[in-house]
């Protein structure tokens, strides 16, 4: 396939806005965490380099996190009936997920200039915290919401299960580590403010990590009774390394946290004792600790399994590339936060070590993703169907629902008909074809 479309067969932009799916959202956490890991890289912090890259960083995930959100409320006001069908698809809808941790990486920036660079003072100081209520909010609704719709509107099983279902919940996670950080800068003006925030952010994280734990176990299961997935699916493998790192980050930010705020009057029992903040930071770094041991599991796993499946296929580039991204990201930054917790030099090193991996990463996706963007062949829903560039202005999508009735689309002129075939009449084949992540 050619690096650059001919120019007849580039998309035009109603059809690319028709094609925009969530999963565009993973372009936001791969160049946030990116951001971050230029903020907290663990030689020569204090660089201004390093800064003055970080908010460079920070400014080109905003643009891109306005115009994927631009792009995804026009999705909807121009062809509402496609979200019905996007809640349906038992892989595409749990990119949702993507939005709220996407912004969390935007929050984490903007605190990141707040304390480097006093930009805004305590007013911006609060209107990121605001900011970090609303997301948080926002991702107890995707978590349990999506959980909800999966039990309920889709069709899954153990043969069809990919690590995608474990976006839905980790935007908990994520959510709690930008709390933690938070807090921590709001503890010079508010201790009351700060307690709120840690403690919230502990019930998050803890909510998280059981359920992505829990859907860990059951792709272990999934890997071990089938076997890898197949090519389209294959890159997803990394997504469990999210909620580890990101999980033992926040709970090294928070552990902290609450070790500086504990206790607020000295006796003699817990949790009112002198060493009581002490005892949670300790609790919260052997967790930690454990998840890191966990990630190099799934590292291995992961490498292993895209290494037989490239073996025997191609793996063509698409957005299922972006997914790479984020989940080493912040398992470098769990790395780089256990080396400054131990002062130790082998986790410094190689917290340095995996976010060069990082940047390099999201250096060659993003340069590859330029020409996908210019002829718009990143831009491919699997639930949507494709038409030739002579129809893509003027089509109309009649969809028939088993009950025989029938959603128009009124885009143009011509009728496609689409039978919604019940899930039990496919193959085991066709379902897993059906679920997949475009590529």
């Amino acid at each position: 396939m050619p690096l650059l479309l001919p120019y007849s067969e580039w998309k035009p932009w109603r059809e690319r806005i028709r094609h925009f799916t969530w999963s565009w959202h993973a372009v936001i956490m791969g160049t946030g965490v990116v951001s971050a890991l230029l903020h907290n890289f663990p030689y020569h912090n204090s660089s201004l380099a390093l800064k003055v890259m970080a908010i460079v960083f920070l400014l080109l995930n905003l643009t891109l996190f306005v115009f994927v959100c631009i792009c995804t409320v026009l999705r909807y006001i121009m062809f509402p009936e496609i979200w019905p069908l996007m809640l349906s698809h038992p892989a595409q809808s749990l990119f949702i997920g993507c939005f709220p941790m996407g912004a969390a990486t935007l929050i984490n920036a903007g605190l990141a200039v707040n304390q480097d660079w006093n930009f805004g003072g305590r007013r911006f100081l609060y209107t990121l915290w605001g900011f970090w209520w609303l997301d948080s909010v926002v991702s107890y609704a995707v978590a349990f919401g999506m959980v909800y719709t999966m039990m309920v509107r889709q069709d899954h099983s153990i043969s069809k299960m990919t690590a995608v279902w474990l976006l839905p919940v980790v935007p908990l996670i994520v959510a709690s580590s930008s709390g933690g950080l938070m807090a921590n800068a709001l503890r010079e003006h508010s201790h009351t403010l700060a307690l709120l925030t840690t403690g919230f952010s502990f019930t998050m994280v803890l909510i998280g990590l059981s359920l992505a734990i829990m859907i860990i176990t059951v792709y272990l299961l999934r890997l071990i009774i089938h076997g890898p997935p197949d090519p389209s699916l294959i890159l997803s493998a990394f997504i469990t390394l999210g909620p580890l790192g990101q999980g033992g980050y926040s709970l090294l930010v928070n552990g902290q946290d609450i070790s500086e705020l504990l206790p607020l009057h000295i006796q003699n029992d817990f949790p009112q004792s002198m060493l009581a903040g002490q005892m949670i930071f300790a609790t919260c770094f052997s967790g930690a600790y454990v998840l890191w041991s966990m990630g190099i599991c799934w590292i291995i796993i992961a490498v292993c399994s895209i290494a037989r499946v490239r073996r025997l296929n191609s793996l063509p580039f698409g957005m299922a590339y972006w997914g790479l991204i984020f989940p080493n990201g912040v398992y470098s930054l769990l790395c780089v936060q256990l080396g400054k917790v131990l002062e130790s030099p082998f986790f410094r090193g190689f917290g340095a070590a995996w976010s060069c991996i990082t940047f390099m990463l999201w250096l060659v996706v993003f340069t590859r993703s330029i020409p996908s963007f210019i002829d718009g062949s990143m831009f491919k829903a699997p639930y949507v169907p494709d038409f030739p560039p002579s129809e893509q202005e003027e089509t109309i999508l009649d969809i028939t629902r088993p009950n025989g009735t029938r959603t128009p689309s009124t885009v143009g002129s011509h009728h496609i008909h689409i039978a919604m075939v019940p899930a039990e009449k496919f193959s085991e084949s066709e379902k897993l074809a059906q679920s997949g992540i475009p590529v």
